[in-house]
């Protein structure tokens, strides 16, 4: 009898003694303290800066001279640096220079004035430290389940890593690669000839339509259209713990690095000192276009180091003979040794990603370079996870046509939708009647039409208002009178037990858009920012205060087919329909979208979680827990203080259906609410983000209390789970952070006086049944290299051969708590030419032009973590329940980043009307289209 296995190996090895090796540590006299408190108010004292001192400088400058990775521990405000560490010790002479110079750099000393002989009593003690060699692995603290380290101890462990990986070339597809690399920890090809190029030409052709850039451009020369740009291969090293492994890891994340041909606007640039040797300079920059320059850390540690070495920092008169000469701050043309990364994103004629074929070899590459094997996971569920969203022509038939669809209403909060569809267009009229017509059974409208400004039922249960609102929705400077606007929609004041929801027409072209912002943002330029006139934001928040929550449509951008569907007969009008809007891909994101704001949930969702010898079995709340804290604006006149975002998702079994309900602090933040998710939705984008920080003392018991009071509300459920988004909370309840795995709380729920988990200061009846800590891949996580497929013959004979694809659930080895969720992005299963780029060559086999301007996609991965679960059941239970209600996307046809709990709560987040990813009040890469 044989048997089959499937086994993933991620892009980490293991970690040992010999391979971290040894570092310096010189211990710092107990006086130095003193020293560092009397330059720190020296330098608050000439820049008038109220912050601590720019430590990052004197790193620099102290790992280019030696060679070597360099860290000062600690360097709080409170609390001066007590030691220095190295990789190497640095020359005693050197180290007093360095400190000197950078003294003097940081109290603005004269260019003429600088002195090698400038009395520092600080360096007189740093350099009079003799250092003491000790092992890297006597500073780890590992036991079973937790791996634990000071700050120091990553960063000097991440140096030796990439030194070894450094020295060691590469061989891929006929070439031979070799790494240089930058003071932190990331290595990066600089050789002009294994460098990718492509021209936008090739990429996109020559047409007056494509004149889209990350940078600016002027749009009337083609010239830029034909010119080469260059990327490299670059990889950030890393030594991380890993959850339920007893000791370290070492991580690469390979990454497109995509060489910007000006440093306007640049952020981050890298430059090769003259010798060739050493590591490369990090240029750290800031300010936009022209302004662009220097930040003040990069601009002290340049200072220190070039005058070590006899050579200037800007651009004199001699130019050629400067360290950031005139030539080399020329960008155009092949890479020379100053190189900075493109400013932004949005289109470029190298596309991102590096591919299956590259992770693999380099796995292979690093495993064999370090001496250590590869974090290896077995597969312990494959697909199918059962019954997942299925669609036709991307219609949620499942959903829409089931019988019980007024049950499904009554377990979301109400017994009626209204759908109000605001345009300002025809053609934008037509194409939300004809989506409404088809997602609805109603193939008879698209044909007949539908009247305005008149509710239409179309369903028993969904009825539909058509009206203009071309000035509610132009873009436009009255914000002031959109108020007025809205109340004069008809539709608003809808009878009892009526949802009203609002699809919403809004014109937006993101390429068009940064285009306008660029050149808004330039000296006395008349232009407006389009963001500032954005009506998406205001309409969003004067419907919500009427209690309707709006999805907006933007203008039909045709979607190809993919040329593996395989064609269907098509004999009924709904179809036709179908056939019709095939291509309106958007709409149908839109509908779907609107569906899962008014908290609706198809019952399957318990067939998915049952499914299999390992489902859960018996009713139980799935709770999710989100957290963001969004900065303040602290560009203008005004500032803000940091916003405080969090959700509380629940679903709960009730009576063959699922009810969504969300929590909703109230405006002191002192208590809160739980309602139908719908309702707290539209109160929450009604109101204003709440201001707090991820700190603050009161969140965890805020929490507390919102889970005990979700046990009204359970029904004949007979516990909750808790699902956790780990990357913003680990730092607030302890037992989320690797470092304290395994740990007892005390009798009160409490670890270290903090509560260790959410809902563990409560009574044991009322906590969590599990606590199951997630993190996505975009949170730094090891990604998916090798697959191989076990075949055990008997019990003696095993064949192994590699595969290709992994899409199931993985169990990390030794452990028995920690699961990896393999995912395969659904670009790389449709049908487009270039989708699977990348599966058996590198960038360098490729020879096609189209084909580099393509992403070139790989497996990520999902961490599961079950924290804490009964001590009578096994944790992949809980495992299992998190995959599944990530891969079972309620209103979405591909898996979600986290499970549908967390989810819900993160797009309910993304729906407010003051949602932003940075300090700018309106980025471009915010979501004003969909």
């Amino acid at each position: 009898m044989s048997t089959r296995e499937t086994d993933l190996s991620l892009l980490a090895c293991h970690t040992d003694e010999q391979l971290l090796g040894t570092v310096f540590l010189y211990p710092l006299p107990d006086k130095i303290e003193t020293a560092w408190k009397k330059l720190r108010e020296e330098y608050r004292g000439v820049t008038g800066s109220k912050g601590n001192l720019p430590y990052a400088g004197l790193l620099t400058v102290l790992r280019a001279i030696g060679y070597t990775g360099a860290t000062l521990h600690p360097t709080s405000k409170s609390d001066p640096p007590k030691f220095l560490a190295t990789s190497r010790p640095i020359d005693r002479d050197d180290l007093h220079a360095a400190v000197t110079l950078w003294e003097q750099a940081l109290l603005q000393t004269p260019d003429d004035s600088f002195s090698f002989g400038y009395l520092s009593p600080l360096a007189d003690l740093i350099a009079g430290t003799a250092p003491e060699p000790v092992s890297l692995w006597d500073h780890i603290t590992c036991d079973n389940t937790a791996v634990d380290a000071p700050g120091w101890v990553w960063t000097a462990a991440g140096w030796a890593i990439a030194q070894r990986l450094c020295a060691e070339p590469w061989p891929i597809d006929g070439k031979t690669v070799t790494f240089r690399a930058d003071l932190d920890n990331s290595l990066q090809v600089w050789d002009n000839k294994l460098l990718w190029t492509n021209t936008w030409a090739a990429a996109y052709g020559e047409t007056e339509s494509d004149t889209s850039s990350d940078l600016d451009q002027d749009e009337n020369d083609g010239a830029w259209k034909t010119a080469v740009r260059y990327a490299t291969l670059r990889l950030d090293v890393v030594m991380k713990s890993h959850p339920g492994l007893p000791h370290p890891v070492a991580v690469v994340h390979p990454r497109v690095s995509r060489l910007s041909n000006t440093l306007a606007s640049t952020r981050t640039a890298w430059f090769a000192p003259r010798d060739g040797k050493g590591p490369l300079l990090n240029l750290s920059m800031g300010g936009k276009g022209q302004h662009t320059h220097l930040d003040h850390t990069t601009r002290l540690a340049l200072d220190a180091w070039t005058r070590l070495h006899g050579e200037h920092v800007f651009p004199r008169d001699t130019g050629e003979t400067d360290f950031l000469g005139l030539s080399n701050l020329d960008l155009s043309g092949p890479p020379g040794k100053l190189r900075a990364l493109v400013p932004f994103s949005l289109s470029f004629p190298i596309g991102k990603g590096v591919g299956m074929h590259t992770r693999r070899e380099l796995a292979r590459h690093f495993g064999t370079t370090l001496g250590q094997p590869l974090v290896r996971n077995r597969e312990v569920a494959g697909r199918h996870f059962g019954y997942g969203r299925t669609v036709i022509d991307g219609r949620d038939s499942v959903l829409l046509d089931d019988e019980h669809f007024d049950q499904i209403l009554a377990a979301s909060g109400c017994q009626r939708l209204r759908i109000l569809a605001l345009y300002q267009k025809q053609d934008m009229r037509t194409r939300m009647q004809n989506l409404l017509a088809y997602h609805f059974n109603r193939p008879d409208l698209a044909r007949t039409g539908m009247p305005e400004e008149r509710v239409i039922p179309i369903t028993e249960h969904v009825e539909v208002l058509l009206q203009p609102a071309p000035d509610l929705l132009a873009h436009g400077n009255h914000h002031d009178k959109r108020a007025a606007l809205t109340r004069q929609l008809a539709g608003l004041n809808a009878p009892e037990n009526t949802r009203v929801l609002a699809l919403c027409e809004t014109e937006y072209d993101a390429k068009a858009w940064a285009r306008q912002r660029r050149a808004s943002k330039k000296p006395n330029s008349t232009i407006p920012d389009p963001y500032a006139l954005d009506a998406k934001p205001h309409v969003n928040q004067e419907l919500a205060r009427h209690g309707v929550l709006a999805q907006f449509l933007t203008f039909y951008k045709p979607g190809r087919r993919s040329p593996l569907k395989k064609d269907r007969e098509i004999n009924t009008d709904l179809a036709r329909l179908g056939r019709e809007l095939e291509g309106h891909h958007r709409g149908h994101m839109a509908i779907a979208d609107m569906h899962r704001a008014a908290g609706l949930a198809h019952p399957r969702l318990t067939k998915a979680l049952t499914f299999g010898p390992n489902g859960l079995k018996e009713p139980l709340v799935h709770v999710g827990l989100h957290l963001r804290q969004q900065l303040g604006k602290r560009r203008g006149p005004l500032t803000e203080e940091p916003k405080l975002m969090w959700t509380l998702v629940a679903l709960i079994p009730r009576a063959g259906q699922w009810q969504t309900l969300a929590f909703l602090p109230d405006e002191h933040r002192t208590g809160g609410t739980w309602l139908d998710y719908a309702t707290a939705n539209h109160r929450f984008r009604s109101k204003t983000l709440p201001e707090g920080r991820r700190r603050d003392d009161l969140l965890p018991r805020l929490v507390d209390r919102a889970l005990y009071e979700l046990g009204s509300h359970a029904g004949a459920a007979r516990g909750y789970v808790l699902y956790v988004s780990g990357a913003q909370a680990r730092s607030i309840w302890p037992l989320l952070a690797n470092r304290h795995l395994g740990k007892t709380p005390d009798t009160k729920g409490l670890i270290d006086k903090r509560p260790a988990l959410p809902g563990f200061t409560l009574s044991p009846e009322h906590r969590p049944r599990a606590v199951v800590r997630v993190t996505s891949a975009s949170d730094d996580l090891a990604s998916p290299a090798l697959i191989e497929r076990l075949s055990h013959v008997d019990d003696e004979e095993t064949e192994t051969a590699e595969g290709k694809i992994a899409t199931g659930l993985f169990q990390l080895e030794d452990t028995d708590r920690t699961f990896i969720l393999c995912n395969l992005p659904h670009q790389y299963s449709g049908g487009s030419r270039h989708a699977r780029a990348g599966e058996s060559y590198t960038r360098w086999g490729s020879t096609d032009p189209a084909e580099q301007a393509e992403t070139w996609y790989s497996h990520t991965t999902t961490e599961i973590t079950v924290v804490h679960h009964p001590a009578d059941q096994v944790p992949l239970t809980y495992g299992l329940a998190a995959a599944r209600l990530s891969d079972h996307a309620l209103h979405w046809n591909h898996r979600t980043q986290y499970p549908a709990p967390i989810h819900l709560g993160i797009q309910m987040d993304k729906n407010h009307p003051e949602y932003r990813r940075t300090i700018d009040l309106f980025d471009s890469d915010t979501d004003s289209g969909l």
